[in-house]
């Protein structure tokens, strides 16, 4: 994973040079090629596997228009083939939106945040694996790095592996995000901690 990181690293600091410049042709490229898109009040499409679970979310209400308070609200841009091209978050304002772009590589999907307003770029990501059954995870972002790894039981996702390091510390952090099932659908969400520490984070 080391040469996947020092890819992201570069990709980063290259787009930092000129995010707002890249963002926008992201942004016109999006707009003038995707099919349709969704509206939700709450996250609703999931990227990553439980993506939004584990941030402790249900699934959003879908709606067809922008509501008026616009706070937590997600819209989902997709291609012609279903992908999702683009999300976007908004805050308590529409001037408030984050943007997360998705570009489809051989076997890996690669991701790029940019938070709102002038913030910049945010993190640059690389899904590894077919995507509703990764093997991992790598995002270099603003102030660390990040790999999960994904075990799975015959298809079943049952933990990810999560190693993290900030950028200005030597010491790497260890956890793990444990998924529990009943009747073959989603119940638990569990970080476990090397010292012994728990915490349930879904529901």
């Amino acid at each position: 994973m080391i040469n996947e990181l020092k890819i992201l690293k570069k990709k980063y600091e290259e787009i930092m040079l000129s995010s707002e410049k890249i963002e926008n042709e992201y942004f016109q490229t999006v707009m003038s090629s995707y099919a349709y898109k969704k509206i939700s009040k709450g996250p609703s499409v999931n990227i990553k596997p439980f993506d939004f679970q584990q941030e402790g979310f249900k699934k959003g209400r879908d709606l067809k228009v922008l509501p008026k308070i616009i706070d937590n609200t997600y819209v989902y841009y997709f291609d012609s083939e279903n992908k999702i091209l683009l999300t976007e978050n908004y805050g308590e304002t529409d001037d408030f939106i984050s943007r997360e772009y998705y570009f489809y590589r051989k076997n890996c999907i690669e991701s790029i945040y940019f938070g709102s307003g002038n913030s910049g770029v945010g993190n640059v990501s690389l899904l590894i694996g077919i995507q509703e059954r990764p093997n991992y995870w790598i995002t270099y972002a603003t102030y660390g790095y990040a790999i999960w790894e994904y075990i799975y039981n015959d298809d079943i996702l049952i933990e990810i592996n999560v190693k993290c390091k900030e950028h200005e510390q030597t010491e790497i952090t260890f956890f793990k995000k444990c998924f529990e099932y009943n009747h073959g659908e989603l119940s638990k969400i569990i970080l476990k901690y090397p010292n012994g520490y728990e915490v349930q984070c879904y529901p």
